[in-house]
């Protein structure tokens, strides 16, 4: 997809609460995840990317959402999946990170969260009740 990064996440819900991660440098809220890599599925990017950043071992359920949004200029590509925690204690494990938090729905008003997040924001709070 030329012009468009892809990325893929993970909406991780236990107990009717989501797992986020703060990142200073973007001041948001977002789900672990990242870029899809060249020769590199949605599906196994997410897998890859919940290791990365939280050292744990994710199975992925379902699609949660997939779908566009601008940020600076830029046009991404974001698959969302509604994924649990197969192995190990999430904990941050990237520096871009500074605090890892289980949200529920009445707090989502009160962060800012990556555009991503924003755009799924209805839905993430029906999933969340």
């Amino acid at each position: 997809m030329s012009g468009v990064t892809e990325l893929a996440g993970n909406v991780i819900v236990e107990n009717g609460k989501v797992l986020l991660l703060y990142r200073e440098d973007e001041c948001w809220w977002e789900v672990p995840g990242g870029k899809v890599e060249d020769e590199e599925s949605p599906t196994e990017a997410a897998v890859r990317e919940a290791g990365e950043e939280l050292g744990v071992e994710v199975a992925l359920e379902k699609p949660f959402f997939s779908g566009e949004f601008q940020h600076d200029g830029e046009l991404f590509l974001w698959h969302g999946y509604l994924s649990k925690i197969k192995s190990g204690e999430p904990e941050i494990k990237e520096e871009k990170f500074s605090e890892m938090e289980w949200i529920d729905s009445s707090k989502l008003e009160d962060i800012e969260l990556a555009p991503n997040l924003e755009m799924i924001l209805p839905a993430l709070r029906k999933l969340l009740k």
